[in-house]
This record gives C-alpha cells, structure tokens and sequence, in this order.
C-alpha cells in the first residue's frame, strides 16, 4: 500500500517522492518495474490536495510483432480529499474527491498510482521499429506448377479419376 502518514503535515505545500515495487500498488511485479511516484500535497485544515506524477517501466506485446517490448509509461492525476459533505450523496460521488475526516491519520494512494499507471498504458501497443516490419500476408504451402497434383490423401484418389474422365 502506498499511504501517506498526514499527522505531522503542517498547512502549506509538501512534496514527497516515492519509489515502490509493484505489488505496493497492486501491479503485476512481472510487467511493471522502475516505479517513480512524485506527489505535491496542499495541505489545509481539512483537506488535502495531492497532485501526483507517476512513472514506470512496462514490459508489453507488440500488437503488430507479437514480440515482448518495454514501454515507458507517465501518467498525472489529481486527487481531492476533503470532508465527507465535498464527497457527495450517494449515487453521485465524484472520484476527484475523497472522504477526509479530523480523525483521519493518513491518505491512501495505491489505487489512484495503480490506475494512473494502467490508464497512461497505450491502447495501440506497437514497438519501436515494428511500424516499419514487413508483415506476411500469405500463409500456407506456395502453389508450384512443377509439384504433382496427386491429393495429399488416399481417399480422394476416386475424385481425381472423375476429374480426368472429362
């Protein structure tokens, strides 16, 4: 999980980096590497802003090449958490806009890294170079004049004398 401990936090501006693993933010360790979280908190009596900025490193499959590539990714989020009448009735909560109580000790973050990370992922997955690759176009065995025409199985043999009977 990746939280912010806010009990020591004065009012003003705090910007804070972070460096965690994957599974810290419930991303798969397999694709994802090089986590870089950079966050500015404005903090006020009873809310907080926090403006992130979040890099990796992903390890995605070509959609062209079908070939594994690593793909930097960057993604930006902005986050609100406030007190609980900012946050909405229920049916009509924003996601920009978190509940945030005097109580509370801390800010929870890992979801809003995961999605910014999985959201900066490029619809269109190509890797570098694959855009200039040829693509074969044709499958199968090519047609020969020279091969002979006998079926590749037996059983057609029948079929092949009708044909020559015309």
């Amino acid at each position: 999980m990746l939280t912010i401990d806010v009990t020591s936090l004065s009012t003003g501006i705090h910007r804070l980096e972070f460096a965690p693993s994957a599974g810290e933010v419930n991303l798969d360790p397999s694709t994802f590497r090089d986590l870089q979280v950079d966050v500015e908190l404005q903090y006020h009596r009873d809310r907080i802003l926090a403006k992130l900025h979040a890099t990796a490193t992903a390890e995605l499959t070509c959609d062209r090449t079908l070939q594994p590539y690593d793909e930097a990714l960057e993604g930006q989020y902005n986050v609100l958490f406030g007190p609980p009448s900012m946050v909405g009735q229920e049916g009509e909560e924003f996601e920009e806009v978190r509940p945030f109580t005097a109580s509370d000790r801390e800010i929870d973050l890992t979801e809003v890294v995961r999605d910014t990370l999985l959201l900066s992922i490029p619809q269109r997955r190509i890797a570098p170079g694959a855009e200039d690759a040829p693509i074969e176009q044709e499958f199968g065995a090519a047609d020969d004049a020279d091969e002979d025409d006998a079926p590749a199985d037996p059983r057609w043999s029948a079929l092949e004398e009708l044909k020559d009977e015309e």
